[in-house]
């Protein structure tokens, strides 16, 4: 098995690159950009996702073979996952990159990083672990691993500072690609939607594995939703065919296939921008909805066993990020056992009905949406640029 990463002979400078999920291959592939303008000749290769590959990145393996998350089915796929990082390991200390980034995805990239960095391989980490909500003893294994972190959100560089850990808050991407005032009627016609109720955007995750804890709970919600407000529309965007199926097969078990449901592929922040209210499985996309300055509710349902091992670590009482970045509950939370069809469509229908909570919430909203928009990709490449020196290439 051939397991280079880099082409023979290159001239400018080898980036090992890895990449566990859609958010994280995001933003690699902004900041690939961002350096490859700076460094034309820079080689990016090691696991990536679509985004990153359209910008040039070689990857060893699948990006969705990392995306598992959850301590029950993290240890199903264990072995499967410690064969990929040795084969990525052996790959990276023979080949000796000028530099290794890990993208988001601690659990596996911190061992990765640690290894090179042991070697004399510089390593940047590229999302802070969020040591705030859980699990602060990652900090110790952090600054072992990592040469420098890039953080996403102004409170964390206080907390990598305490901890000497070389830290850049850089912003977040995602608020320099969103509109800070987003135009509804106009992608509402972009998007060919003629509504005579309100429209719910609806994101069940993008991991199959989220799709089966969720996909049935948000079409059951939908249900509730479309019998208080028959004239609905519901927009669900997925990132894959697998997890589009899995919602369609739910559908179908439903019964609810003629319910007015607009599956689409992508196109996910369109169809929050252009949302009455949003539902969302929590992560990333709880940032998503709140950059596209919509009332929102959160959901997420794991394991009963992941969920009693993660709640044990907890240092917040919320767990989305626009509520951490507000220090309070701005946006309802439904987890595990109170994530019901019931408490959910309730809760929407709440948030559709009070225009002045909208209002509000969308004041609240801009605000950090401000705060973030700091050309991060920019700001990353920079900091890069620099722990990779002064080269012939640079």
């Amino acid at each position: 098995m051939n397991d280079r990463l880099f082409a023979a002979g290159s001239r400018g400078p080898r980036i090992a690159i890895v990449v566990g999920e859609a958010s994280g291959d995001l933003l690699g592939a902004q900041l690939m950009l961002a350096l490859k303008a700076r460094l034309p000749d820079a080689q990016f290769a090691g696991i990536a996702g679509p985004k990153m590959m359209a910008a040039g990145a070689y990857s060893m393996v699948p990006m969705e073979s990392l995306a598992v998350r959850g301590y029950v089915e993290v240890l199903k796929h264990l072995p499967r996952l410690i064969g990929i990082r040795r084969r990525l390991k052996k790959a990276i200390l023979a080949e000796r990159p000028d530099l290794l980034i890990g993208i988001d995805a601690p659990d596996f990239n911190l061992g990765l990083e640690a290894a090179a960095k042991a070697a004399g391989i510089p390593t940047v980490h590229y999302v802070g672990p969020s040591v705030w909500a859980w699990r602060p003893e990652r900090l110790k294994k952090i600054g072992a691993s990592v040469s420098h972190i890039l953080l996403l959100f102004p409170f964390e560089e206080e907390i990598y500072r305490e901890a000497r850990i070389p830290a850049t808050y850089v912003g977040h991407p995602l608020a320099d690609l969103m509109p800070v005032q987003p135009d509804q009627a106009g992608l509402r016609e972009q998007l060919d939607i003629d509504a005579k109720g309100p429209v719910f955007a609806m994101l069940p995750g993008s991991r199959q594995n989220e799709l089966e804890m969720l996909g049935g709970l948000f079409v059951e919600t939908a249900k509730l939703l479309h019998a208080r407000f028959p004239d609905a529309t519901f927009l669900v965007p997925f990132i894959t065919r697998e997890t589009r199926l899995y919602f369609e097969n739910e559908m179908w078990r439903q019964n609810a296939q003629t319910l007015p449901f607009r599956l689409m592929f992508g196109h996910a922040h369109e169809a929050m921008q252009a949302a009455d209210a949003i539902l969302v499985a929590s992560g990333t996309a709880a940032l998503e909805a709140m950059l596209a300055k919509r009332p929102t509710v959160v959901t997420y349902r794991i394991t009963d066993f992941t969920y009693r091992m993660v709640k044990k670590k907890l240092r917040l009482p919320y767990v989305s990020l626009p509520n951490v970045l507000e220090g309070r509950f701005v946006l309802p939370e439904l987890i595990q056992h109170e994530a019901t069809a019931e408490n959910i469509s309730q809760a929407l229908a709440n948030l559709v009905v009070d225009k002045r909570l909208a209002g509000k919430l969308a004041d609240c909203f801009t605000a950090h949406h401000e705060a973030l928009r700091c050309n991060a990709a920019e700001r990353a490449a920079d900091a890069v640029i620099r722990l990779l020196g002064a080269r012939a290439w640079a």
